[in-house]
């Protein structure tokens, strides 16, 4: 599986139409948390005061401050899994926001932005196994 990682990868920055050095980067960063249930428990604290507003509480995109944006965020639970969608993406997502989603590394810990993907990565649908959020 670890060989996939590279090619899917370099396909998919490939595909989209940029080479961002930082963006390929965060792709082979691992949460050092792993998804433990403390990560989680602080993520949905982070998550409940700063992203529900937007993505709802569940992830799907459908907050109540959904309505007033020129897009609608995007639904969460069905982020794909690495090697697709690593979870170095989600946090550089995060951290450097775009288009319609912020910029959070200010105002986060990288500690902070971790715990949201461990939170995140709790909200997964199984069947999140073939989307692919946009680079």
């Amino acid at each position: 599986m670890k060989r996939l990682i590279l090619p899917v990868l370099f396909l998919a920055v490939v595909v989209l139409g940029y080479m961002q050095k930082e963006l390929i980067a965060a792709a082979f960063q691992t949460n050092p948390f792993q998804g433990s249930a403390e990560s989680v428990a602080r993520g949905e604290a982070t998550w409940t005061a700063h992203c529900q507003v937007c993505h709802g509480s569940d992830g799907e995109g459908n907050g109540p401050a959904s309505a007033q944006l020129s897009a609608k965020p995007k639904d969460l639970t069905m982020v794909a899994r690495a090697p697709v969608f690593p979870d170095g993406i989600l946090a550089f997502r995060i951290s450097e926001g775009k288009n319609t989603m912020p910029a959070w590394k200010q105002a986060f810990t990288p500690d902070e932005i971790w715990d949201l993907v461990s939170y995140i990565r709790s909200k997964s649908k199984k069947a999140a196994k073939t989307l692919i959020l946009s680079f």
